[in-house]
């Protein structure tokens, strides 16, 4: 058996197209849309995604052994009458002399969590948009598929959330769509009489949503017209409800089951708070939505393969874009807390970027949170939507005093309430903040926030990503140099290097 095999994951999808390559020896990762500065990239063709990949890692095709892709045929006009398979198939419509598998689009997802996991876990629930061949959610249980829902019989969630989007006017790309509404929900007042009436499940989302169940408990279109906000914030809670029983009856009520959850709905802090709490063993990847495929691509060939564990160092930030060649020294960190505390807006760039849609202190726009008009000073920049909120990273060890929570929350994925009055900056409509907990592991950043506390008292600093409304996170230093000179941001720290106006 051959442990030393080359293999490569690839999502060839609508959007949002990653490459996982393993070189005989670690794993490398590449999300596209990085290399490109383009929002959401997705490769249209079969043949560019190799150019790349010999560009990026200088990889010889001759020596991959196997490839595992995650493909939506209809993007590139392939035959759609082989859609339902577990868990894949040989494909032979890709160019590649050697083994090629489709790998089920719902797996992938699940076994893209192994970076967070010893072992895959008795219960693996994926929820989305949508896979394959409709498929909007799927419960894998002893890896064999337990029980699957369909956008065309059951709704899906993913796809409901972006639709209320546009009928409630919110513009954006189709993918951003239902992170926004997220934001924009809590604007509205929950009704508890129609909430109480709602009796829909997991298994008729497509009814959940259906604004006509509003008209005719308000009795008047008019009426219920003008409170859409209130029905969306009623309707979004419902969906806290729903999924704990969802999940309840999956694992027949056993909350110490340990279960992965994957797929773009996972990217809803808000329900991932009320799982959470009642899940305590809940897994979900920084990677959640379609960006993580590549990585359980190459998960499924090491499995077939018999191969030991990939090694993924400095997980989650993993992205192959340009770093900087030196780290912050502490006489800059200590000169970057004192801007922080002065007001300035403070781009840091540091080491490789994350992986998913959040930054996590790599690639962050920080300021000062104790300064109340900090969410406009910050829009400005970001060019965002008034309504959404900004979140925050916090030394692990004050999360319990700031935020009435006991969630680790490494990667954003998480809310909690605020429990001080002096963070309006960073604390939305409905009392929460999706904060991120920082420790010892991204030591830069930590020793950044700790010193921050050391000359305020406060272990908090406001963190967004570094880009524009509409861009991607920024993935090299001429991009970041360009953005920061044209912009009022005050301050640029890459590395150990100052750049100020």
């Amino acid at each position: 058996m051959l442990t030393n095999k080359k293999l490569i994951g690839l999502r060839l999808c609508e959007h949002d197209s990653n490459i996982s390559y393993f070189d005989g020896e670690k794993v490398h990762y590449l999300k596209s849309e990085r290399f490109y500065n383009i929002k959401h990239h997705a490769y249209d063709n079969f043949w560019k995604w190799k150019e790349d990949l010999k560009e990026i890692f200088n990889v010889n095709l001759k020596e991959i052994d196997e490839i595992a892709i995650i493909v939506d045929p209809w993007r590139h006009n392939l035959p759609l009458n082989n859609e339902e398979f577990y868990p894949a198939i040989e494909y032979e419509h890709f160019p590649f002399e050697g083994k090629v598998y489709r790998l089920n689009h719902h797996l992938a997802h699940a076994l893209s969590c192994w970076p967070l996991q010893n072992k895959r876990p008795e219960y693996e629930i994926v929820i989305d948009g949508f896979g394959d061949e409709n498929n909007a959610w799927t419960v894998i249980k002893n890896d064999k598929i337990f029980q699957k829902g369909y956008l065309n019989f059951n709704g899906s969630l993913g796809q409901s959330m972006g639709t209320t989007a546009v009928n409630l006017g919110i513009t954006s790309n189709p993918y951003d769509l239902a992170g926004k509404l997220m934001g924009l929900q809590s604007y509205g007042e929950i009704d508890k009489k129609f909430f109480n009436k709602i009796n829909f499940n997991i298994y008729s989302v497509n009814q959940l949503f259906d604004f006509n169940n509003y008209i005719k408990y308000k009795n008047n279109y008019l009426l219920a017209n003008l409170k859409k906000l209130d029905w969306i914030r009623t309707v979004h809670e419902k969906v806290s409800e729903i999924l704990i029983n969802f999940f309840e009856q999956i694992t027949d009520k056993n909350y110490d089951a340990t279960i992965s959850y994957s797929g773009g709905v996972a990217q809803n802090v808000i329900w991932n708070t009320v799982l959470k709490n009642k899940f305590k063993n809940l897994i979900i990847p920084p990677h959640c939505n379609d960006e993580g495929l590549s990585l359980g691509a190459l998960e499924y060939l090491r499995i077939k393969n018999k191969m030991p564990k990939f090694k993924l160092n400095n997980f989650p930030y993993i992205q192959s874009d340009e770093s900087p060649i030196d780290t912050p020294s502490k006489e800059t960190i200590i000169e970057t807390a004192k801007n922080l505390k002065k007001g300035k807006i403070v781009a840091w760039y540091q080491n490789n970027g994350e992986i998913g849609p959040r930054a996590l202190g790599n690639r962050s726009l920080l300021f000062n949170p104790l300064i109340e008009d900090g969410k406009n000073i910050i829009n400005k920049i970001k060019k965002r939507e008034d309504y959404r909120p900004f979140g925050a990273s916090i030394l692990k060890e004050y999360v319990k005093e700031y935020f009435d929570t006991e969630i680790d929350n490494p990667y954003m994925l998480y809310v909690g309430k605020t429990t001080k009055n002096n963070l309006k900056s960073i604390t939305h409509v409905d009392g929460t903040c999706r904060y991120q907990s920082v420790d010892k592991n991204n030591k830069v950043y930590y020793n950044l926030i700790k010193e921050f506390y050391r000359i305020t008292k406060c272990p908090i600093l406001l963190n967004t990503s570094f880009n524009i409304n509409g861009k991607p996170i920024m993935s090299n230093i001429k991009d970041a140099k360009f953005f920061f000179e044209n912009s009022e941001i005050d301050m640029l720290i890459i590395g150990n290097k100052f750049y100020t106006k």
